[in-house]
């Protein structure tokens, strides 16, 4: 064996990137689960009547908290998956650097379950609060990490550029709506957790800008709408 057929073995011993996104996948479906056993079902002896259904109300009202923080967390990991496979749709190759920054992605996803726990219990704490929004930060950062790095190495084919402006709004909205709750906390809580809806919005916006930008150049490219018809 040669010493020049050393770091093509090191590139073969490297998992795969199907491998990557079957590992990612499956960390994520446990931290979905795992996201649902912060809702705890009330017990018999916490109803002064078991078979009173305002009873059982009450009981599930005071639940509301973590019932919450269960969909925000549930809503923001499946969107992060989305986000993790559209960065992984254009990457061409792979090098122990972005199987690591993998990784840092999914040590926030599996922090997750942690910290919405943690938010459903102490809501109105602006630590709680803030350790949720910081753990949305370090994912959407991750995630941008492990773009950069795949593009630096070369490992990434050019998305189409209604695409690439529509990951950037998405990642300035989030980056946004979590920085404005990490101040907010410390003033008002509900203000505070209320800068979390625009993580919904912003993916109708970019899809919405995406595909306006998109019909918006289809209209300028054809015949008698100022676009040439030259090839």
């Amino acid at each position: 064996m040669t010493t020049d057929s050393l770091p093509a073995r090191r590139r073969d011993d490297l998992p795969s990137v199907a491998r990557l996104l079957t590992l990612s996948d499956n960390v994520v479906a446990i931290a979905l689960t795992l996201l649902v056993l912060q809702v705890k079902v009330p017990s018999a002896a916490q109803l002064a009547n078991p078979d009173s259904a305002a009873d059982l109300a009450a009981q599930l009202g005071k639940e509301a908290d973590q019932l919450i923080s269960y969909l925000v967390a549930f809503y923001v990991v499946a969107q992060f998956w989305l986000a993790h496979h559209r960065v992984f749709r254009h990457v061409g190759g792979h090098h122990e650097g972005l199987a690591w920054w993998n990784f840092a992605f999914l040590f926030t996803i599996t922090a997750m379950p942690f910290t919405s726990n943690l938010l459903g219990e102490y809501g109105n704490n602006p630590l709680a609060v803030n350790i949720f929004a910081v753990n949305l930060l370090l994912a959407a950062l991750a995630t941008q990490a492990t773009l950069l790095y795949g593009r630096r190495r070369d490992m990434l084919t050019a998305p189409a550029a209604a695409e690439a402006r529509a990951r950037r709004v998405r990642l300035t909205v989030l980056v946004i709506a979590v920085a404005a709750s990490i101040g907010l906390a410390w003033v008002n809580t509900t203000a505070a957790k209320s800068c979390w809806v625009l993580i919904a919005v912003g993916p109708w916006v970019a899809s919405r800008w995406g595909a306006r930008s998109t019909s918006g150049k289809g209209a300028a490219g054809a015949p008698g709408r100022g676009g040439s018809t030259q090839p």
